[in-house]
């Protein structure tokens, strides 16, 4: 299959939306806009109100229709949180000036709808921190966070 963002054949992933005729190659995917779900069908620890980390749930039973999937540009889940950052809000990880709206690039908190900060930021921070301590780098929020990164496509280690 050829990849529809660089052109190339060997393309292996697919649009998981029904109807749509796009491959492209992992690689490929963060260039072209495309989110791939990282989310695995084991047991995830994940925070309750009374106990952050006592609750044992399925992640993949939060988001059933999500488990595994990669979208194109065209497809992709977006945040529903209705916000726009005001003029010169920075990052609150790189310290850089954020896009002055959501976008690929530009992510905004959904549980305060303040704290923004960019894909790549966000990716490096999960990566580092894993699920256990992965949250909002504002508000602290774990739950309504990390269940929205997943769906965004942040892969988030357990760790």
């Amino acid at each position: 299959q050829l990849c529809y963002v660089c052109g190339q054949s060997g393309a292996t992933i697919m649009c998981h939306e029904e109807d749509c005729d796009r491959w492209f190659h992992l690689p490929c995917a963060k260039e072209g806009g495309c989110v791939t779900h990282y989310i695995p069908r084991y047991r995830y620890l994940l925070p309750t109100d009374s106990h952050p980390w006592r609750s044992i749930q399925h992640f993949s039973c939060l988001c059933p229709s999500l488990c595994p999937s990669s979208y194109c540009h065209q497809h992709r889940p977006e945040q529903d949180v209705q916000v726009t950052p005001e003029p010169g809000t920075q990052c609150l990880i790189c310290m850089e000036l954020v896009d002055d709206r959501k976008t690929f690039r530009t992510m905004v908190c959904p549980a305060c709808k303040r704290a923004w900060f960019h894909r790549d930021c966000i990716q490096g921070q999960a990566m580092r921190t894993g699920i256990l301590c992965l949250q909002c780098p504002l508000c602290r929020d774990m739950k309504e966070f990390l269940s929205q990164m997943f769906i965004l496509g942040i892969r988030v280690p357990f760790r």
